[in-house]
């Protein structure tokens, strides 16, 4: 089986803006993988919170303008995967059970997709709190 890896929204936006901060450290990161051969996903939450954030940015794009971009980079290069049922209630149980709610719900969610989806790796510029929820066999990597 090919290798997969996946990205977060904290991934997603920087490699799509050039003027962002760690846009040159993404797109390196992201280019070496695909340059290896591996397979990418990009965790449907992700994508639809991308498509938020680059709408809302200081340097903010039209809505159609975003859509175009992440059409562009992804809808034929991109596994788009989504949580199933089951795992979406796994994922509120082992929150509840670590105590853990709010926004970090959303990183579960991100994780739980990217490892169900196949990806051994998820790129985040969000180490910490990834690392809270990540399933146990998802490496957890900064670009």
């Amino acid at each position: 089986m090919t290798a997969a890896f996946a990205l977060d929204t904290s991934c997603v936006v920087p490699l799509l803006s050039s003027w962002h901060e760690f846009h040159a450290r993404t797109k390196q990161a992201y280019e070496v993988r695909l340059a290896r051969r591996e397979r990418l996903i990009v965790p449907v939450h992700a994508l639809l919170e991308s498509f938020s954030i680059l709408t809302r940015m200081p340097v903010r794009l039209s809505p159609a303008d975003s859509r175009r971009l992440l059409e562009e980079s992804f809808f034929e290069n991109a596994g788009i995967a989504g949580l199933a049922g089951a795992a979406a209630w796994a994922t509120i149980q082992d929150l509840s059970l670590r105590d853990l709610g709010g926004g970090i719900a959303y990183d579960a969610v991100i994780a739980r997709t990217a490892l169900d989806a196949g990806a051994s790796v998820l790129l985040t510029w969000n180490t910490r709190d990834l690392l809270r929820v990540a399933p146990p066999n998802l490496e957890i990597r900064q670009p």
